[in-house]
């Protein structure tokens, strides 16, 4: 697209060919020139928008929204992370305790998150835990808990001594983002396969709230199909599985078995070693790269390949200061499988001369 110094000078040369005259900046057409070409760089700039906005490629905001309502898929919005807490005395009781729905917990440090049970629930007599459904209070990623890590009482319940989560609260997402949003509408577009196909059953899955992620095996025989999916670095939430799993079974070819499963993990471990440029810092270095490739590697699909190569490119994108980086021979690529995500495993740093 022009810009407005470039119409202007255009819009000048033009005037001089064609009048043999030069205006002055202060001439009733020197003023004119001006005005026309900041209009018609307005313009221009919008037709520039508009043009972007006519391809998923390129569209953003509300007119990618569009893009994606025309294949039924719908911007991710904030879901709140869901799981279990325990309830727990120290010695069994002896008459029946209930446990109120909406009983808040939270977890320690000065950034707690706060979790609440959905369900009402009783600690029965002679018993010291009870198992209670619960969710964040508040949606987004930051509810996301690794075990163990719920473990405060907020809401006062008397007889109960402590609470905690003995597995992950996972599910909770932040609002979808433009460039994620696009990657499902493109991945959609290239998945416009056949009835019963894998890209089939894949664009399926990917239409669920909750699942970024999927890969679908179909058997030799095509009398039942496997769709693979993961979340947003995490499961996906059951719930969701039991919804998609509905979906399918009511958008299958007559006479074909379709599964949902969550896909397995395979961790990937790197130990990196990093060569410094002259005057780099690397304890700043190793304080930030690995959660920069914990990150990136947290976010493959199922099914993908993760090579050495790209971390190595990574590293280098993110941190100017590293010179060259090799790897400890225990590094291995890691070939994608069917059903299988690449998360992080272990990231460990070491400064190399």
């Amino acid at each position: 697209m022009e810009s407005y110094k470039e119409i202007l000078e255009r819009m000048r040369a033009k005037y001089i060919e064609e009048s043999g005259n030069k205006p002055e900046d202060v001439s009733d057409i020197g003023i004119r020139l001006r005005v026309m070409a900041g209009e018609v760089y307005r313009l221009q700039a919008r037709m520039d928008w508009l043009w972007k906005q006519a391809f998923p490629e390129t569209a953003d905001g509300a007119q990618l929204d569009l893009h994606g309502a025309q294949r039924g898929l719908v911007r991710g919005g904030r879901e709140k992370a869901e799981g279990v807490l325990e309830f727990s005395r120290y010695v069994p009781i002896s008459f029946d305790l209930m446990i109120p729905k909406g009983t808040v917990c939270a977890s320690s440090g000065e950034e707690a998150v706060e979790y609440e049970t959905t369900e009402e629930a009783v600690l029965a007599a002679g018993s010291v835990t009870v198992s209670v459904p619960a969710r964040a209070v508040t949606a987004g990623s930051a509810g996301n808990a690794a075990a163990g890590y719920i473990n405060t009482l907020v809401s006062e319940v008397t007889g109960i001594n402590y609470v905690t989560n003995t597995k992950a609260f996972s599910g909770g997402t932040d609002p979808e983002g433009d460039e994620d949003y696009r990657a499902r509408i493109l991945a959609g577009i290239g998945r416009l396969e056949g009835f019963g196909s894998a890209g089939y059953y894949e664009g399926i899955a990917l239409e669920q709230a909750g699942v970024r992620s999927a890969q679908a095996g179909i058997s030799a025989d095509s009398s039942g199909a496997t769709v693979y999916v993961w979340g947003d670095g995490a499961a996906v939430p059951e719930e969701a599985i039991g919804e998609l799993q509905e979906r399918l079974d009511s958008s299958r070819p007559l006479g074909v078995a379709v599964t949902v499963q969550q896909a397995a993990t395979k961790k990937v471990a790197v130990g990196a070693q990093l060569q410094m440029r002259e005057g780099a810092d690397f304890a700043a270095a190793s304080a930030a790269l690995p959660n920069v490739i914990k990150a990136w590697l947290n976010q493959r699909s199922v099914g993908e390949s993760v090579y050495m190569a790209q971390i190595q490119r990574l590293i280098m994108d993110t941190d100017p200061g590293v010179a060259r980086v090799g790897f400890i021979s225990s590094c291995k690529d890691h070939e994608g499988a069917l059903g299988v995500v690449p998360i992080a495993g272990i990231v460990s740093l070491k400064e190399v001369v």
